[in-house]
């Protein structure tokens, strides 16, 4: 079975823009579902053919959506470059991604649950028709007939992206082995190009059985989403997740420790650390990637001139005039985010000592018990207030874009 893309309008929430860029968008829209502009490559090999693919992948994450993704928007808009470049690239494309989607500010719930809306964001069809969207591409999806699918887009010079089958109800970001790139279709014989750098990475090609639906590229088209409509996603994933108290329940698990630890035994407050050491996934990291300069990274800044960073460098994110007021530092809100960002990782540094340093042999008497558990509660409360600056930095960017700020 085969589904066109959808092409929602846009939701309520979303970037309403100003007439110049309604006429822009328009005249791009002439251009939805044309084919690429490149030729590609195609080589057959016997009864069937293959494309080169020579991106690496994210060391930050297994083969998930994101992940993939990065690494085919830059064969679809042919980047090209010395291999540690394209692999830096790759990296900052992964993070700009990760973030712009929401995923990187979705928390996952004490004990490693993922929250209502990390099951929403998340590899989600909602998540790949937002960053087809975003990136400027048309798509179809496709729930059958794999090996036609895929052998005709490889034979227009296009990789295939490939959702593999799931065991769990949901993704998760440590198990994030959940999509393929296919370079290549013989029969049923399907390719996918080595898998550099990425975690855990798969020795072998997914066969058709393993696979639940292709995203095939039909071509490009007009940006459905900007900046803008990305940092309306951050804010309702931080909403979510303010909403029902994730950190609070973080903080609730180590709070009253002096009257529980009667009742806790060695092995309690090992795995209390231990949940709080897995929960704690590092996002902060991703996150605030986007909203750097990374200049430490790129030994050739012309390399990076790709047009999807320019509306990242609007100079209004680093002057006092998109200042949000809720930051005691007075800080512009990228400068915000980078601080509080680096403040988090430090913390979630910090937390992850409490339990790895220690020795697990003997439980420690009772003060010594209770100072590591209220040590857990500060650095869980600085979190929390770190999250704070950051959704009230994604706020004011959100207003300055809107034509709010002052």
């Amino acid at each position: 079975m085969s589904n066109p893309a959808k092409k929602p309008g846009r939701q309520p929430e979303s970037y309403q823009p100003r007439q110049p860029e309604i006429v822009r968008m328009a005249q791009e829209a002439q251009e939805a579902k044309s084919v690429l502009d490149k030729t590609r490559t195609v080589k057959s090999e016997g009864g069937g053919a293959r494309v080169d693919f020579d991106y690496a992948f994210s060391g930050f994450r297994d083969l998930d959506f994101t992940n993939c993704f990065a690494s085919l928007y830059m064969y679809l808009e042919d980047f090209a470059g010395a291999a540690n470049v394209l692999k830096q690239q790759q990296e900052r494309l992964f993070f700009l991604f990760d973030t712009v989607s929401g995923r990187s500010a979705a928390l996952r719930g004490w004990g490693n649950v993922p929250t209502e809306i990390y099951r929403e964001i998340y590899d989600t069809d909602g998540m790949v028709d937002f960053l087809m969207g975003y990136t400027g591409y048309a798509y179809e999806k496709h729930t059958g007939d794999f090996a036609k699918q895929i052998s005709a887009s490889i034979g227009r010079g296009l990789p295939v992206l490939a959702r593999l089958k799931k065991d769990s109800a949901v993704y998760l970001d440590g198990k994030g082995d959940s999509f393929r790139v296919i370079i290549g279709c013989d029969g049923g014989k399907l390719q996918m190009p080595e898998p550099k750098g990425a975690q855990n990475p798969p020795k072998k090609a997914p066969k058709p059985e393993d696979i639940e639906s292709v995203y095939v590229i039909s071509g490009k088209c007009a940006r459905r989403y900007t900046l803008l409509d990305g940092l309306k996603r951050v804010k309702r994933v931080m909403d979510c997740d303010r909403e029902n108290s994730v950190w609070d329940e973080y903080i609730a698990a180590f709070s009253g420790s002096w009257e529980k630890l009667d009742g806790w035994s060695l092995s309690d407050i090992k795995q209390l650390f231990k949940t709080a050491h897995d929960s704690t996934t590092w996002t902060c990291h991703n996150f605030a990637a986007p909203f750097r300069s990374h200049e430490y990274l790129e030994p050739e800044p012309g390399n990076y001139q790709n047009w999807i960073w320019d509306e990242w460098k609007d100079p209004v994110f680093l002057s006092s005039k998109g200042r949000t007021h809720g930051d005691p530092l007075r800080l512009p809100p990228k400068t915000l985010i980078d601080w509080a960002s680096d403040q988090s990782h430090n913390r979630q540094w910090q937390l992850h000592a409490l339990y790895e340093t220690r020795s697990w042999k003997k439980k420690y008497y009772r003060q010594m018990e209770w100072a590591n558990c209220e040590t857990a509660v500060l650095l869980l409360q600085k979190i929390k207030e770190y999250d704070g600056y950051i959704y009230d930095a994604v706020c004011a960017m959100i207003d300055t874009l809107e034509g709010g700020a002052a």
